[in-house]
């Protein structure tokens, strides 16, 4: 994961398949982000990103 963007926050995590990815599980990445760096209320953005497979 990484800091894309400052305002508003947004974070881009690399995964192996985004579009698996529950929409609880997101809203459990937020909170843990908005608990761990003292955010309430700020909307925080997430972006899931598919990163290519080197050995296909």
């Amino acid at each position: 994961m990484t800091q894309a963007k400052t305002r508003p926050p947004t974070f881009v995590i690399f995964c192996n398949r985004p579009e698996d990815l529950p929409e609880t599980y997101e809203r459990y990445l937020l909170n843990g982000l908005r608990e761990a760096f003292d955010l309430p209320g700020i909307p925080i953005r997430l972006r899931f990103r598919k990163q290519k497979n080197p050995y296909a």
